[in-house]
């Protein structure tokens, strides 16, 4: 594989996760403001549009980069796939009542398992501040945003101890 393939990986690579972080953000707005009807509309907008953008792209592709490009959309698909079950999951349990919806599923219970994952969320880059920003945004309070983060790294340091 030469360059050209490489810069095809990253370039589809990109755009795509570009998408996928934006589609993540308003799953999270719906999920956070309790839009049921929305979120499936949301779900199968996502669905369509996803089924037909790696569809048409794969339909598209040169064959000299096909082994690159069907490489990193197995990835991107992967990922989606993963992304769209556990939406239907959440859609199939339902949205929990509004006084539920900030707690950490993580931080719920005490186990290994737990723990690591949590490390894990903490170890991500920007993943924390996403969530607390979007919680702060979608949520009627008095506090200002450094007070929140501040209310959440309290949270967040609390349950490794």
């Amino acid at each position: 594989m030469g360059y050209a393939c490489y810069h095809l990986i990253l370039t589809v690579s990109n755009s795509f996760m570009q998408i996928i972080f934006f589609l993540i953000v308003v799953d999270r707005i719906l999920y956070l403001c309790s839009f049921a009807t929305a979120k499936v509309i949301f779900y199968l907008f996502n669905f369509v549009l996803f089924t037909y953008s790696t569809t048409e792209y794969a339909w598209q592709m040169k064959p000299s980069d096909q082994h690159a490009g069907l490489l990193a959309l197995r990835a991107i698909f992967l990922a989606k796939a993963i992304s769209l079950a556990l939406q239907a999951v959440q859609i199939r349990h339902g949205i929990p009542h509004k006084s539920t919806l900030f707690q950490q599923f993580l931080t719920s219970e005490v186990s290994r398992i737990n723990y690591l994952s949590y490390r894990l969320y903490w170890a991500l880059p920007f993943l924390y501040e996403l969530r607390c920003v979007l919680d702060w945004s979608c949520t009627t309070t008095s506090l200002t945003m450094y007070d929140w983060l501040k209310l959440e790294d309290i949270n967040g340091s609390l349950f490794p101890s």
